[in-house]
């Protein structure tokens, strides 16, 4: 019994688990006991009440949705992305298991970087025949610019990665070699990180191989690959951009390692090195973790249609400017038809035999094996040669009559098209589902890094599952899930404290750097600008929702006038909308613009459309964004998702929760970011649009409530200080009595208020000023701008500016706040073009040595 009295689910899991025949399972053994290394685990996890369990179920949901772990499916009908599947319960395996694979897996990378070398070099396999030419120059991952990219000394691989099975006499099997562009490394840490919240004591008191050595592991080989003599190597991380499948893990490595997030618009080549384009100019990058496939990186020499690449970057590669990891045209040995030689390339280059098997595999563009295969259809998988090119994969046992000949048919035709493989019975792993334990085939990937003493395994890796039980689709794409693989350190082991010792690494302490790239500069920049953009459209909605409720007596509507200005398009009369004697609104008539203005789709600035944006925007800098601020993204998303393209009454009670809700997530959004976003240029540009929009907010709405074309209604001072959440402000210096002058005094020149138009200039020029200019010594556009807004408001006299005629009180007012807001849209565009937009004249730093 557990301390609440409930059942532990160890009896359970023992009761109504059971292994399939005919596959080795991970939990328990042919006696049907746990195995040893599940002890730790199974007394951890197991020792919960099922009420417990299921609380910690709901903690993982939760952890997943607030996280924003996602993983993009392709061809969705609604939306490209779903949330990322985890089961609780982890693969466990003992160190010494670790220890045999990290052998056999070593000598493969170095094997396939042995072979590497030589398709991108000599070419003596081709020279001797044992490579058939087929293979090579038929394969649509040979890539001949990147023949003699790399000199005879240089690794093409620094990070391996191979799917693993485990077949029913417990030995373990190669499916696949993964180095391209291989996902998973960030997912897998992710897995580790939400089990270390979801069971902190079963982590700590199992004694778990820690994934952080291996981390720094990685870092410290790619900083080393990009190392220069004069600097800290600046190192990016090239990503596809936020359609990728695997966007979130980039985005996630690049937080957690301390890169650069960058696309390929972000990048530049000039004079045969790569730059970021940057708020401060251009910067050198020294390192690239690539995650984009090599046809795709360079459209002048590989693929001309790529819009993801960079111009020139293979020729900064063959100068030996820039270092990949890993390096170009490494997918080549990621063909299946590959592995069938790999035995004979082992014994004959290494002169060793391949230490660890790869799934059998026939290549039908030799008449023995094709043979094989078109006898023994039925009993195989039937891949593709090469997977770039397209086309299906068959499961012999699948096939019906008329597909299996069909399929015959094709591999006659072009038998060096295809390959053949077993069906490996692969080991199974309990996996938590419905109150109980079910065994599931699964597949393991795993990860090595190279170094000075040879490879390096992470203790761990993604274990992926298929949801429905098919032992033959393992794929994250169709509805795979994962769970955490637990390497249980071995009680006489040291590698453990040794990793824990070795994480320190010696960098010099740096707290500020103007590395932002233009683009996530440019993100944050707008990300802030609609974040204000929703608030002040929310606030004008509710404004008028509240004046018109409280508003049931004959006077005149005139005061809402200004605010419904601010929602109704230009081309629309308001005063169509008044009746002339009594200037009542015609509610039936201004209704459906406020709906509009609220939920409509088709309104790019409706209050949805506005937290869509805010979203997508924050999804392009999730990387700057702490866990906290994130959840606000995912808040608007399901808000803007909860209301898209409804039809309410202003009037109803769902609205004015909608809008109470929207306000609430800004507000924590933006305090979040004051408190946990260092005072970096990021922070600066998301300031910047939340200043400059909110001056623009203010500015247009105090210029139409100062028109000459109406009369002045004194209800309006009113409508504006709630508007803008200064009624407690002005009540407590002025009671009740409410007049003009204070009312413009406190919304436009009191520098205390931070809901004043003075106070948003004056951030904006401190702002403004912690930015690097291209040419500090002249004083360029935003300067010159930002002066000029600061000085007028700064000298304008508010009481001689109110103390004049009405008419001509009016008419400054309404000029002033004119002449601002003209001033502070000239102020953003200027930003956005010194900022966002570079030219070949931008500044470029000078080169630094090459890379060894």
């Amino acid at each position: 019994m557990t301390e609440d009295g409930q059942t532990n689910l160890l009896n359970n899991w023992m009761g109504g688990y059971a292994s399939p025949g005919g596959a080795y399972d991970e939990f328990l053994d042919e006696k049907g006991q746990p195995r040893p290394h599940w002890h730790s685990v199974s007394e951890h996890l197991g020792a919960l009440s099922q009420p417990r369990w299921e609380r910690r179920e709901r903690q993982l949901e939760r952890l997943i949705h607030d996280n924003g772990i996602t993983y993009n499916v392709y061809d969705a009908d609604d939306s490209s992305s779903r949330p990322w599947s985890m089961d609780m319960v982890p693969l466990a395996l003992p160190q010494k298991e670790l220890e045999s694979l990290e052998s056999a897996l070593g000598q493969r990378a170095h094997l396939l970087n042995l072979i590497l070398g030589d398709v991108y070099g000599r070419q003596t396999m081709l020279q001797s025949s044992r490579m058939h030419p087929y293979l090579v120059f038929s394969n649509p991952a040979f890539l001949r610019p990147c023949h003699g990219l790399l000199s005879p000394r240089q690794s093409h691989i620094q990070l391996y990665s191979a799917d693993l099975a485990r077949s029913p006499d417990g030995s373990w099997w190669v499916l696949s070699d993964r180095v391209e562009a291989a996902s998973g490394l960030g997912y897998a840490l992710e897995n580790r990180m939400l089990m270390s919240r979801i069971f902190p004591k079963a982590i700590w008191q199992s004694d778990i191989l820690s994934l952080q050595p291996f981390v720094q592991k990685f870092c410290q080989q790619i900083e080393a690959l990009a190392a220069t003599s004069s600097e800290q190597p600046n190192i990016a991380l090239l990503t596809a951009g936020p359609k990728n499948e695997t966007y979130f893990e980039q985005s996630f490595l690049a937080r957690n390692l301390g890169y650069t997030l960058a696309e390929g618009e972000d990048l530049t080549v000039r004079s045969n090195r790569l730059y970021m384009k940057t708020i401060g100019g251009v910067q050198q990058v020294h390192g690239l973790l690539r995650r984009v496939d090599s046809p795709w990186v360079d459209p002048l020499e590989l693929r001309n249609d790529s819009l993801l690449g960079v111009p020139g970057l293979v020729n900064t590669v063959r100068n030996r400017n820039v270092a990949l990891v890993n390096a170009l045209g490494s997918g080549f040995v990621e063909t299946p038809a590959l592995l069938a030689f790999l035995p004979w390339f082992c014994r004959n280059y290494l002169g060793e035999s391949l230490e660890l098997p790869s799934v059998a595999t026939w290549w039908c563009g030799q008449k023995h094996e094709r043979n094989y295969v078109l006898e023994n259809i039925e009993k195989l998988i039937v891949k593709p040669t090469f997977r770039q090119n397209g086309g299906a994969t068959y499961f012999g046992p699948r096939l019906s009559e008329k597909e299996r000949q069909e399929l015959v048919a094709q591999i006659n035709k072009h038998p060096e098209r295809y390959c053949g493989q077993e069906i490996l019975s692969q080991a199974t792993t309990p996996v938590y589902e419905n109150g109980k334990l079910n065994p599931r085939h699964f597949l393991m990937r795993v990860f090595l890094v190279a170094d000075q003493d040879g490879w390096k395994m992470m203790p761990g890796g993604l274990v992926r599952y298929p949801a429905n039980g098919d032992v033959l689709d393992v794929s994250m794409q169709r509805g795979g899930a994962s769970k955490d693989a637990w390497i249980m350190r071995d009680p006489d082991s040291e590698v453990g404290q040794r990793a824990v010792a070795n994480l320190q690494s010696e960098r010099p302490v740096r707290r500020n750097h103007s590395d932002l790239p233009s683009r996530t500069a440019d993100n944050l920049h707008w990300l802030g600008r609609y974040i204000e953009r929703a608030e002040s459209l929310a606030r004008l909605q509710r404004t008028i929702s509240n004046f018109l409720t409280e508003d049931l007596g004959a006077e005149s509507q005139r005061p809402i006038v200004p605010f419904l200005e601010q929602i109704i398009p230009p081309d629309e009369s308001i005063d169509s909308l008044l009746d002339p004697e009594t200037e009542r609104l015609d509610f039936s008539a201004v209704e459906p613009f406020l709906t509009r203005s609220l939920f409509s789709k088709a309104n790019p600035e409706s209050l949805i459309n506005n937290l869509h944006f805010i979203e997508r925007a924050g999804a392009k800098v999730k990387e700057r964004l702490s866990v906290d601020t994130w959840k606000r993204m995912q808040a608007f998303r399901e808000i803007g998702d909860s209301y898209d393209s409804k039809e309410l009454s202003i009037f109803d009670d769902e609205v004015s929760i909608f809008l109470d809700n929207t306000l609430e997530n800004l507000s924590i959004f933006v305090g979040n970011a004051y408190e946990n976003m260092t005072r970096s240029q990021g922070w600066a540009f998301l300031q910047i649009g939340r200043r400059l929009e909110r001056a623009l907010a203010i500015s247009s709405l105090l210029q139409s409530s100062y028109s000459v074309a109406k009369p002045y209604d004194e209800r309006l001072d009113s409508q504006l200080l709630y508007w803008a959440d200064s009624s407690i402000t002005y009540r407590r210096r002025y009671l009740n009595t409410v007049s003009s002058e204070s009312v413009l005094d406190l919304l436009c020149f009191d520098s205390t208020n931070p809901r004043s138009l003075v106070y948003q200039i004056s951030n904006l020029r401190e702002l403004l000023a912690t930015l690097p200019h291209a040419n500090r010594g002249e004083r360029n556009t935003i300067d010159t701008l930002s002066l000029q807004l600061f000085s007028r408001i700064g000298l304008t006299n508010p009481e001689s500016l109110m103390q004049q005629e009405p008419l001509e009180r009016m008419k400054s007012v309404h000029e002033f706040f004119g002449d601002t807001f003209t001033n502070l849209l000239d102020l953003g565009s200027a930003i956005q073009q010194h900022y966002f937009a570079h030219t070949v004249n931008a500044a470029v730093k000078k080169p630094n040595a090459t890379i060894g």
